[in-house]
């Protein structure tokens, strides 16, 4: 199932995809969810690296720097060759493209190169429930523009230094991918109920961009986002048990600070906040 070079004409659940490192965005810096006194599971379970076929498919074309155009049949017979069940409605997908950035595009990071630009077209905005729990509770929707362009970053080695207690602490995060969201908007809508319920601990959250990379050889990701009022929010996911973690680790929370070196409005590579949702 090898990629077609042709204009693209990219889709709707696509998104969805990248997007659902963007529920992540849900999550918030360690304790946020500590009321609830529930702690992650941490043991590994038997299975594939990646559990959700759609993940599985666009990260291995990261990592193996393949560009083209896949058109939907194509994702649909992945999935399908996979023998698990996506979370997402991949039957609604168009396409999906990763091309060459020109000269100009890949030296618009300061300190990295833009390795591929991803496009992913809809069929018009959408407004779904989020496909993963958090604690037991589906905290709202996701609010997807019609069009998303995001920036494919590295991969590189990040040395990431944090205090874990009163410890100072380094972490190597190796083949560190940023995927800054340039166009379009992925917007975690909080329910209304709770966030009531938990106050400062939930909160609706625009996503600046997405963060994969290997801790430990481990594939983890991360998704960035602000909340309305400018709060940094980050969300961490684990893709061998396809599940959003309620609480940030330390080493997730320093990852999340270094990637906004690069996820920030102020670059001017990234649209406005809060003013297309």
């Amino acid at each position: 199932m090898g990629p077609r070079q042709r204009p693209t004409t990219p889709s709707r659940a696509a998104l969805a995809a990248l997007v659902a490192l963007s529920l992540l965005a849900a999550v918030l810096p360690a304790g946020a969810w500590s009321e609830f006194g529930v702690e992650e599971e941490t043991k590994v379970t038997a299975g594939p690296e990646i559990r959700e076929p759609f993940f599985e498919f666009l990260i291995r074309m990261a990592e193996s720097d393949s560009v083209g155009l896949w058109t939907g049949e194509e994702l649909r017979a992945h999935v399908s060759a996979s023998d698990r069940k996506s979370r997402f409605p991949v039957e609604d997908v168009v396409s999906l493209e990763r091309a060459r950035p020109d000269r100009k595009a890949a030296g618009k990071y300061q300190g990295t190169t833009v390795r591929a630009v991803w496009t992913i077209e809809l069929t018009g905005k959408q407004d779904r429930p989020m496909p993963y729990s958090i604690l037991g509770y589906h905290p709202g929707s996701l609010r997807i523009g019609a069009v998303l362009v995001l920036s494919e970053l590295g991969p590189a080695d990040l040395e990431i230094r944090y205090n874990d207690g009163d410890e100072p602490t380094t972490r190597l995060f190796t083949e560190v991918r940023i995927f800054p969201l340039e166009q379009g908007h992925v917007v975690l809508d909080a329910d209304g109920f709770l966030d009531a319920l938990l106050g400062s601990g939930l909160d609706d959250a625009w996503t600046l961009g997405f963060v994969i990379g290997r801790e430990d050889g481990k594939l983890v990701g991360l998704g960035v986002s602000l909340g309305r009022k400018g709060r940094h929010i980050f969300g961490e996911f684990d893709f061998s048990r396809d599940k959003v973690l309620a609480h940030g680790r330390p080493p997730m929370a320093a990852l999340s600070r270094a990637s906004r070196r690069w996820l920030n409005v102020e670059s001017g590579n990234l649209p406005e906040p809060w003013v297309k949702d």
